[in-house]
């Protein structure tokens, strides 16, 4: 990987140089912005490490430059210890983060291999973007199989899938994928959720009409079907499909053949028919609510979708995904989970499944100081603490004997006073071991009243 230092101090230069050397990082020295700008010309750098006080100008002025010709590459700014303002700009203008000078090695370390991370999830995350994969991320055996499940049936031109599965969980995304993924004759998409139109307007939606054929039909429409031939037709939430339409779609399924409303002709088609469901179709058919010989007709290759509880650490990297694509969005740092929150996300229900976890991500974003970098049980919604058992001191219910703001402020206080143990009360490296910055620590020990506790701590960069 491409390591840029941009820094005219050349004791610091020559040193960050070689120990990412040692890293085995393709490493180059700028000490101006005219000799950037030179390297610029011939070179796409991934991460640059970015002084802000250049001889010849702002190194900040650099950044938009940095960004255009590089749109994947981490700028971290070095900045002297104070200096806020220059900070919040960086952050402003698309820097990933910032390191207070001075700083250790390992703090440089370990932010050049944050960002590294960060420029593999993003080029993970634009070829799942491209391949409309991003929902069906994981590694579990669950996914694996239904990825295999996709592969198998979307070279057919004409096939009857049903996609069952909680809402949230991806029937949309997967019957996309099969839909376009392995048709050769380039149709359409059309989907149509059959709970959402009116009863008496969902069959001249579906099968068209022509003038004349009702009062208001003013001129000819042609159908979703006719429209997705030669591709797919995604019929959404068909459990909500009236009794009488259903008769009809069994006609179609089994002939491939419509007749619009008002129409004497009859048009073949060729498509794939994708059906999906939250409920239970039989269920619905014991209730007299759903012809069980359509049942049987759209069930040609059934399918069910795990809900998000059942995928294991799944959640885990697609919380990872979806963090790097919110990062690439905003223009701001990735956030990364705290080992705590990780708990959490595997302990939890997920009603909402994926659509849940890709919402709560991007609110916490949203909320989130662009400094602060690591999400905190503090981050997450207190319903979602409230339903976890008491275990290992996280969260539940029989926690409830104090309030939930003193019990997450107890475990960050424990977790900084853990680290700051744990290097000898060195406040940059205990920043860099909670992955936030040193500022953001101060600030957090400040809030709890540790300031006092560590006035007499040594070793403190």
């Amino acid at each position: 990987m491409k390591l840029w230092v941009v820094e005219d101090e050349a004791n610091l230069a020559r040193g960050l140089a070689r120990g990412f050397r040692e890293k085995g990082y393709e490493t180059e020295i700028f000490p101006s912005l005219a000799e950037l700008g030179e390297g610029l010309a011939d070179s796409e750098p991934e991460v640059v490490f970015l002084d802000v006080r250049l001889p010849d100008g702002d190194g900040l002025s650099a950044l938009p430059h940095i960004l255009k010709s590089s749109p994947m590459a981490r700028v971290i700014v070095m900045t002297a210890f104070g200096e806020s303002s220059l900070v919040v700009r960086a952050i402003k203008e698309g820097a990933y983060n910032y390191l207070d000078k001075p700083f250790p090695l390992e703090a440089a370390f370990n932010m050049a291999s944050r960002a590294s991370e960060a420029i593999s999830l993003a080029r993970r995350v634009r070829r799942l973007e491209k391949g409309k994969k991003v929902s069906l991320a994981g590694s579990s055996q669950v996914m694996m199989r239904v990825r295999d499940f996709v592969r198998k049936v979307s070279p057919h031109r004409e096939v009857n899938v049903l996609l069952q599965g909680e809402s949230g969980s991806g029937k949309e995304v997967v019957a996309r994928m099969i839909g376009e993924s392995g048709s050769s004759c380039g149709g359409e998409f059309v989907a149509i959720n059959c709970s959402a139109i009116p009863e008496n307007l969902l069959e001249a939606e579906l099968f068209g009409y022509r003038k004349g054929a009702y009062t208001g039909a003013s001129s000819n429409k042609t159908g979703l079907i006719q429209m997705a031939d030669g591709g797919t037709l995604f019929l959404d939430e068909i459990g909500d499909m009236p009794l009488l339409l259903q008769q009809k779609m069994l006609r179609f399924l089994d002939s491939r053949t419509i007749r619009p409303l008002g129409s004497e002709k009859e048009y073949r088609v060729t498509l794939k028919v994708i059906c999906a469901t939250c409920v239970d179709l039989e269920n619905r058919i014991a209730e007299g609510r759903f012809r069980d010989d359509l049942y049987y007709r759209i069930s040609t290759l059934p399918l069910r979708l795990p809900p998000l509880r059942e995928r294991g650490g799944d959640v885990l990297e697609l919380s990872v995904v979806f963090l790097a694509m919110l990062a690439s969005k905003m223009a701001r740092p990735p956030l990364t989970l705290g080992s705590e929150v990780e708990q959490v996300f595997l302990s939890y229900a997920w009603p909402g499944n994926v659509r849940e976890l890709k919402n709560l991500l991007e609110r916490i974003y949203i909320l989130k100081e662009p400094s602060d970098t690591v999400i905190r049980l503090y981050d997450l919604p207190s319903e979602m603490l409230d339903d976890l058992p008491d275990k290992d001191g996280v969260g539940g219910k029989k926690a409830q004997n104090v309030s939930l703001q003193e019990h997450l402020d107890t475990v960050e206080r424990d977790l900084i006073r853990r680290a700051l143990e744990k290097t000898g009360g060195n406040r940059t490296r205990a920043a860099g071991d909670l992955g936030m910055s040193r500022y953001a620590l101060l600030r957090r020990m400040q809030r709890h009243g540790m300031d006092a506790e560590r006035k007499d701590a040594r070793n403190d960069a």
